[in-house]
């Protein structure tokens, strides 16, 4: 497992070095806010909506990196490294779930789809994951305290982890602990509210608006702007959708129960963002469903076609029409393959 580790490692540092340039919306956001935040500027709600939509914890991380350093490389560096560091956690978590099995474990170290959204876009989802496979562990190892603290913090880091909260306290022995799920989100809200002058409840309207971007997976492509006109109503209908599935669709393998709620939020989401593929990635090679290599093949190269211009097209002022093309034919057949795979995982 040391090899494995170090190969991992070696990977993503390399990754952070030849990506150390590239600017995006998301890596401008965290020198914004953490500028803001360490000058004392409460970013709730104007500022966080478009650039922090989540409970104030990561902002301070944010902060720290640049408090470290007026470089904004250096800063967006240290994020990414902090990045690094969970994601190197999650391969270990992958590790033990599997059974300590090393092929597995490799899988997950040279993974595409994490150390590219990792170490190139800078996305931390990496990290909200981190801390609800390690509430998994710790169900398996039947520690219901620590479960419920370990995915507290998933939930103050970002919230989507609330789509897994049905099969996480299921498997809960001692509900007596549940009243600590919103510890960290609560304690950290109201700290912040406290320094920052500023109230829960302009906080909390950030959270409910944020939506991840509409009408570029599945088939809402195909509407254009008329989307706009009832996609409201349909985020309504799919969350509910959703935690229905999730209550009738109950299992004893826990990693399994959470791999089949990822593929439907994948089918039938009408938000969507590249960085949710980190979510499913340790599901996928810890289960191993038919044809999940492919399957992972396919977001890559859709990946790809997102980061294309970050790379090797920064002054494009308009997206060349071939590469919006084949971002929607790419895809299509990857939300087919969820659709395919997915049924097929579920029998």
């Amino acid at each position: 497992m040391r090899k494995i580790f170090i190969i991992a490692l070696v990977v993503r540092l390399l990754c952070l070095y030849l990506f150390r340039n590239v600017t995006n919306y998301d890596l401008q956001s965290y020198l914004q806010v953490g500028d803001l935040t360490l000058r004392g500027i409460n970013i709730y709600p104007t500022i966080a909506n478009l650039h922090h939509p989540y409970l104030p914890f990561f902002l301070y991380v944010e902060a720290l990196a640049v408090y470290f350093s007026q470089s904004k490389i250096i800063v967006v560096a240290i994020i990414k490294f902090i990045n690094i560091i969970f994601d190197l956690g999650i391969l270990y978590l992958v590790y033990l779930l599997s059974k300590k099995n090393l092929k597995t474990s490799l899988v997950y170290a040279i993974n595409p789809i994490t150390i590219l959204i990792t170490t190139l876009h800078g996305q931390f989802d990496v990290i909200p994951v981190f801390f609800i496979l390690l509430s998994i562990y710790l169900i398996k190892i039947k520690k219901d305290f620590r479960v419920i603290l370990s995915f507290s913090i998933a939930i103050l880091l970002k919230t989507w982890p609330l789509i897994f909260l049905i099969p996480i306290v299921r498997n809960i022995k001692n509900i007596k602990t549940l009243f600590l799920l919103g510890l960290f989100p609560i304690v950290f809200t109201l700290i912040y509210c406290f320094f920052y002058k500023t109230n829960s409840i302009e906080i909390g309207k950030t959270l409910i608006s944020y939506q991840g971007l509409y009408g570029i997976w599945g088939p809402l492509i195909l509407f254009g702007k008329q989307r706009i006109l009832f996609q409201k109503l349909l985020t309504i209908i799919f969350l509910i959708g959703f935690f229905i599935y999730s209550y009738a669709n109950l299992e004893k393998d826990i990693v399994r129960n959470i791999l089949k709620l990822l593929f439907f939020f994948y089918i039938f989401t009408t938000n969507f963002s590249i960085q949710y593929f980190v979510w499913i990635i340790p599901f996928l090679i810890i289960i191993k469903p038919r044809n999940y290599v492919f399957l992972i093949t396919l977001m890559t190269f859709y990946l790809i076609s997102f980061y294309y211009v970050w790379l090797f097209c920064l002054n494009c002022i308009i997206v060349p029409n071939w590469l919006l093309i084949s971002q929607n034919i790419i895809s299509f057949a990857l939300w087919f393959s969820f659709i395919k795979i997915g049924y097929i995982s579920s029998k």
